[in-house]
């Protein structure tokens, strides 16, 4: 039997979580059925092969684009070649049930990893897939108890939905694991080398994606690699665009029409929303929000005060290689295509628009981490609401107005932050702007305001001196370990 052969990869970081938990699974005295999703990119099959290597592995992937009938062809053909019996292949399957029989037959005895990636594809996004895996796991794979059965894919609204909650696995001694970006200390590992403003410029770029950050790795500086990649024609970020739709969603074209809206606009409502892609703003529309939301390709928040179902409630792109992508490559997209940037791809991007559009993602980056920011301050054993606020009546009289990060805490604090990523050291102006703001922030409660800066570089002296933020957050606390832990 010729299964995957797997090598140790000594680049591979992080993820000390999951590869406690994977092996806790790994190590069980029973079979067990294993539900992993994520983003294209992310690192779901280096996490399992790594986590895996020592075990008999059968990897079975699904093709883009095809047909059921194809896909069990694919796995058929993929079983011959690992089991020495290439006639499999000849054989007419008609259902996914008959082809988990012949992989039980393989895998009766001794420590194996079945693992079916790209689930949402073999299935054809439909329930067949699992309904035939059901009986067969019933009668079949469960009684090898060194049986492990890995569903991976990177479509979580199609793993969640059609996998996770289906009844026909329902009670299976299953575990689900939702595989997300790495964080800022792990890219910072992954990144060694690099100073600490290039490593938060490329998680504020391209995110913790794994995949991507190697991409940056690949030139003289993260912003050279960056440009490289995204504006010469065969650059990476340039191709990767349909991949990441194709992976993640069905070809339903309101997916992009939204995320393109919100690219525009920044934030939207749900009313919005609706108007632009004229979808009525109810099930049709709650659907595709939901499947943006679980791919965590979009983001929903309120004012820290309101709940989540508020008509205030705004969208905005949350993947921030979606965001870099709208801004900066799909605008000049059949420039770059033309290789009219491959000479000298730094032409293709405003550095001061990108520094702009920088802080603007920083913003986004606070919010995300707002535990992190509750750890420096001291305060995260504290019960608290959190959030940005902002509301109709300010807005109306005072467009754009925003508190960028708010804490109600229970101990009877408004922690403000304001947030600001620039060039050089934060000046006294800062305190005008903040003033503004907490005049118009209604303090009903009569609680004490606490005032803090988080910024990339610092105060000035002239700042300093006036003692006016009772915390300053930098680098220096935001590249600390211990306050991600």
């Amino acid at each position: 039997m010729r299964t995957k052969e797997i090598f140790f990869n000594q680049r591979f970081i992080g993820r000390t979580k999951e590869l406690v938990q994977l092996a806790k699974i790994g190590q069980s005295d029973k079979a067990h059925i294993l539900i992993l999703y994520g983003r294209r990119r992310v690192g779901k099959t280096e996490l399992i092969e790594q986590a895996y290597r020592d075990r008999n592995i059968l990897k079975f992937e699904g093709l883009e684009g095809r047909g059921e009938g194809e896909q069990r062809f694919e796995v058929m053909r993929q079983l011959g070649e690992y089991s020495g019996q290439p006639l499999l292949v000849k054989i007419q399957t008609k259902t996914w049930q008959e082809v988990f029989q012949y992989i039980a037959d393989v895998v009766r005895q001794g420590r194996w990893t079945i693992y079916f990636e790209e689930v949402q594809w073999l299935a054809n996004y439909e329930s067949a897939f699992v309904a035939g895996l059901k009986y067969v796991w019933d009668n079949y794979f469960r009684h090898n108890n060194d049986l492990l059965l890995i569903l991976c894919g990177s479509s979580p609204s199609f793993m969640i939905k059609e996998i996770v909650h289906s009844k026909a696995l329902y009670n299976r001694s299953t575990h689900e694991m939702a595989l997300t970006k790495l964080d800022l200390i792990e890219t910072q590992m992954l990144l060694h080398g690099h100073g600490q403003r290039e490593i938060m410029d490329a998680y504020l770029t391209v995110g913790g994606i794994p995949e991507y950050l190697q991409w940056l790795q690949e030139g003289a500086s993260t912003f050279l690699s960056l440009c490289q990649q995204a504006f010469k024609k065969n650059g990476s970020f340039l191709r990767e665009f349909d991949k990441v739709f194709v992976s993640s969603l069905s070809n339903n074209p309101h997916y992009k029409k939204i995320v393109e809206f919100l690219a525009k606009k920044r934030f939207a409502t749900r009313e919005e929303i609706a108007k632009h892609v004229k979808v009525t703003s109810g099930g049709s529309l709650t659907k595709i929000l939901e499947d943006l939301l679980l791919c965590e390709f979009i983001q929903k928040y309120s004012p820290y005060n309101l709940n989540s179902d508020s008509p205030l409630a705004r969208y905005c792109i949350s993947d921030e290689y979606l965001q870099f992508y709208y801004q900066f490559i799909k605008p000049i997209k059949n420039r770059i295509k033309a290789g009219e940037f491959d000479s000298e791809p730094t032409k293709a991007i405003s550095i001061a628009r990108y520094h702009q559009w920088l802080g603007y993602a920083f913003e986004r980056f606070c919010r995300h981490y707002y535990r992190v920011i509750a750890k420096i301050l001291g305060f995260s054993g504290v019960d608290f609401k959190v959030g940005s606020f902002f509301n109709r009546a300010i807005n109306k009289e005072n467009p754009g107005y925003q508190i960028d990060l708010l804490f109600e805490r229970k101990d009877r604090v408004y922690t403000v932050c304001e947030v600001k990523y620039v060039e050089g050291c934060i000046g006294t102006e800062v305190i005008e702007e903040i003033e503004k703001k907490l005049k118009l922030f209604p303090n009903k409660k009569d609680y004490t305001i606490q005032r803090v800066l988080i910024t990339n570089a610092g105060a000035d002296q002239a700042l300093m001196r006036r003692s006016y933020f009772d915390k300053i957050i930098t680098f220096k606390e935001l590249f600390d370990e211990s306050n991600w832990k």
